[in-house]
């Protein structure tokens, strides 16, 4: 196989500009989770009176939820490797972005009488601080992989 003028592009990114492209994805979701928490720790949460438990919630649900995107953001920046590689870790990026966060979700639904600090988060609003810190995440997430996704060389170029 020949590498034409249309595939060319695809076949001059170097592994260092992929990981300057994953260094800069990092940044960019770490900056999106620093926006979104400040903004929740300003809200000051349900009844707006803040508090211990809102900022303990605020805390919770942020770690989680940047180690879950972040992990799944560098995870799936691995599948260079061929098709079978990169399903893979696509795979593993989805299950990581998904698991912790709906482990958190389940703990937050424990009987408060067995787990009172869940039922305390809970109380404080971290079920809604979840989907928020969640779903904004997950689509800056989305948006750098269209911004960065993999070109595959069938793929045309616009206007040609």
């Amino acid at each position: 196989m020949t590498i034409d003028e249309s595939t060319a592009h695809v076949h001059s990114l170097s592994p260092g500009s992929e990981r300057a492209k994953t260094l800069l994805g990092s940044l960019i979701l770490l900056a999106v989770l620093a926006i979104v928490s400040t903004i929740a720790l300003i809200h000051g949460g349900p009844g707006r009176e803040g508090g211990p438990e809102w900022l303990r919630a605020v805390a919770v649900v942020a770690g989680v939820c940047g180690v879950s995107s972040l992990g799944g953001w560098i995870v799936a920046r691995l599948g260079a490797g061929g098709p079978a590689l990169a399903f893979s870790v696509s795979l593993g990026g989805i299950a990581l972005r998904l698991v912790l966060p709906l482990l958190l979700l389940g703990w937050l639904s424990v009987d408060p009488t067995t787990a009172p600090a869940a039922g305390r988060l809970r109380e404080a609003g971290a079920g809604g601080l979840l989907v928020v810190f969640y779903l904004t995440l997950l689509a800056t997430d989305i948006l750098l992989h269209i911004m960065w996704g993999p070109k595959g060389p069938l793929r045309p170029r616009p206007g040609a």
